[in-house]
């Protein structure tokens, strides 16, 4: 009889408990996905995306590797499609602020936490020293606990090119302000070597030393020997800053309290030192050849390397190309860059491919043990730009010959690159290396078919700059905006409601795909600055060395190799 007395209690106890188990699974959920949530944080914020899918060989920025890269991909844009031409001066322009404005990885021009840099050292670690935040450069300062105190003639020359040539290229209202650092960063560069010049000289000769160190604010000399590639990288530098001073739109300013003229007029000075210094201390005359050192005890050495030899004849086409007509020192280079031509195509005579190294005093070449890439690059370079400049096909006939037979062993079809040696499977590309592969295709742009070598470079730049890591990371002027605490804030609540509802073991290839998105934002293969560093970030330039896969599988059926270039495709 008393049953029914129960029922409505019992009910009511049921719903209450049901409530409460309700809310406690519900509390069970969000502690979960709080849970989920800060772990999903922990992974963005200690992730660094680079080191997690691309195997880099030294991530540290390298003046010489880093400015030669933009040096040739600011070349290379000239020729570009409107949008390409854009999104490589973005790039461009985002890396040269970085390790200029903001890196502090010199000798400051001022006291402001926005002022240039003049003499960068030679190499250092992109990271910041605390998190970023791109509206208040003083957070953008590198760690200066990782610069190398040190520099080199080739990386100051390096330097002076890619600054000079920016300011030349960059017409946009983007780049106006870096323009103007660029410059004035330039000049003080230019203006701190000149003492420099002084460490080196003997009975008159004045060249920079082959490795210099600051220290006390004092530089020394820690190797004084004259190396043949730094003093024409320096040649290359300067040149192209005279070329920059010679335009017409500058010619009434005045930079740093001094006329422009007269900015021009000691560049020039300089230059021709330094050219004139060079060829005396490095020409075997009986030999007719340049020579790769030149030691102050030994005197000059008797080997020249084909790196040293083909950058010498891109170096003396340059200079060349930046002098008018009847300028003394103009055809002194044009008659040293035909005799150095001479005499590489002489000693190539019945070879295939180019010789490591060339042996001066006997007339004898050196093949090594492996068929490199870098010295190819480097002879065939040098020779389409002696051909360019002096209007002579031999040289360009002896270019597409060792091009023509080095291509089936160097060529990675299924990369659709070229390899840094004959036989490797994972190539090593550095700054140098990439901008002599990029440098190669621009000047055979115009013996191949219509569009040919434009593609390849422009797959160069996608294998090797992005997806390859050489770029190590970008910030907002290259379409990587969002910072990982606007993520926290704005998706990542729905984000781990949404994967906590998931099977626990389909969670963790969510959360990936997630991150990995989030670090690549625009797409390109290269990740935002966060997620290239950890918290504190990376700056957005061209690292030293990276690896790239390169097989000997078969390539994809729509695929072709670069067709072959013949003299006759050739245009003068």
């Amino acid at each position: 009889m008393t049953k029914p007395r129960f029922l409505p209690l019992v009910g009511a106890l049921l719903i209450c408990n049901g409530a409460m188990l309700e809310a406690r699974a519900a509390d069970d959920a969000a502690q979960k996905e709080q849970k989920l949530s800060q772990a999903i944080q922990r992974q963005i914020l200690t992730l660094n995306v680079n080191q997690a899918d691309k195997y880099l060989i030294d991530f540290y920025f390298s003046g010489f590797h880093g400015m030669y890269a933009y040096r040739e991909i600011l070349l290379w844009a000239q020729a570009a499609p409107q949008q390409q031409r854009s999104e490589l001066m973005a790039l461009t322009r985002a890396g040269l602020e970085a390790v200029v404005r903001d890196s502090g990885m010199g000798l400051p021009l001022g006291k402001g936490n926005e002022q240039a840099v003049g003499l960068l050292f030679s190499r250092g670690l992109p990271r910041y020293t605390v998190q970023p935040d791109f509206a208040q450069p003083s957070t953008l300062k590198w760690d200066p606990a990782s610069f190398e105190r040190q520099t080199t003639p080739e990386y100051v020359g390096q330097s002076l090119a890619a600054k000079a040539l920016y300011v030349q290229e960059d017409a946009s209202d983007d780049g106006r302000k870096l323009r103007e650092i660029l410059l004035i960063s330039a000049l003080h560069e230019f203006r701190t070597i000149l003492p420099l010049l002084e460490l080196g000289g003997d009975k008159g000769a004045n060249y920079m030393p082959a490795l210099l160190k600051l220290e006390n604010d004092n530089w020394s000399a820690v190797n004084t020997s004259s190396q043949l590639y730094g003093q024409m990288s320096l040649v290359q530098g300067l040149a192209r800053l005279h070329a920059l001073l010679s335009l017409p739109a500058l010619e009434n300013e005045t930079i740093e309290g001094k006329r422009v003229a007269e900015w021009r007029k000691e560049v020039r000075h300089t230059l021709e030192k330094i050219y004139h210094t060079t060829i005396k201390l490095h020409l075997d005359t009986k030999a007719g050849s340049l020579v790769g050192s030149h030691e102050r005890a030994k005197g000059a050495s008797e080997r020249l390397s084909a790196e040293d030899a083909g950058y010498t004849l891109e170096v003396l086409a340059g200079l060349a190309a930046a002098l008018q007509k009847g300028d003394p020192l103009r055809e002194a280079a044009l008659k040293q860059l035909t005799a150095q031509a001479d005499y590489v195509v002489a000693r190539m005579e019945g070879k295939t491919a180019a010789p490591k190294t060339f042996l001066i005093k006997n007339g004898r070449t050196f093949d090594g043990m492996l068929l490199l890439l870098e010295d190819q690059l480097s002879v065939i370079n040098g020779l389409l730009a002696a051909e360019q400049a002096s209007g002579r096909e031999a040289y360009g006939k002896a270019a597409l010959d060792i091009f023509n037979a080095v291509r089936p062993a160097l060529w990675s079809a299924q990369a659709g690159i070229f390899r840094s040696a004959a036989g490797q499977t994972v190539t090593a590309y550095d700054g140098r290396l990439f901008g002599m592969a990029l440098a190669t295709w621009r000047r055979l742009e115009k013996m191949l078919p219509p569009g040919e070598a434009r593609q390849h470079g422009e797959k160069l730049i996608e294998v090797v700059l992005k997806q390859g890591g050489l770029q190590q990371a970008e910030g907002p002027a290259t379409g990587e905006p969002k910072q990982p605490e606007d993520f926290f804030r704005d998706e990542l609540p729905q984000l781990a409601s949404n994967i906590a509802a998931l099977k626990k073991e389909e969670q963790p290839e969510k959360i990936a795909a997630a991150i990995k998105a989030l670090s690549d934002q625009d797409g390109d293969g290269i990740p935002g600055i966060r997620f290239a560093g950890g918290p504190f970030g990376a700056a957005p330039v061209i690292i030293t060395q990276t690896s790239i896969k390169t097989p000997f599988d078969p390539p994809p059926a729509t695929e072709t190799p670069p067709a072959t270039a013949t003299p006759a495709e050739s245009t003068p």
